[in-house]
């Protein structure tokens, strides 16, 4: 299970102790949505471009691994 926070600065700093960082954007029409996993520790927004891009280049510098989609494992292999 993923506990979602609503506290950027507050999941940044956890990361500084966590050596998996996670993250996955997806376009919608309001703006861009983020979902960040630190951890068990997660954050899910919608926000507008600039300041998503801001939020992906800082992860991208702490070195967070981009998610291009999620597969269920019993899946993983089939097909």
């Amino acid at each position: 299970m993923v506990e979602i926070v609503d506290d950027w600065n507050a999941l940044m700093e956890h990361s500084r102790y966590c050596k998996e960082v996670l993250y996955k954007v997806t376009s919608t029409p309001e703006g861009v949505r983020l979902r960040v996993r630190v951890g068990k520790f997660g954050y899910d927004k919608v926000l507008p471009k600039p300041e998503a891009e801001e939020k992906i280049n800082y992860l991208k510098m702490i070195g967070a691994v981009k998610v291009s989609e999620s597969v269920p494992d019993a899946f993983f292999f089939v097909g």
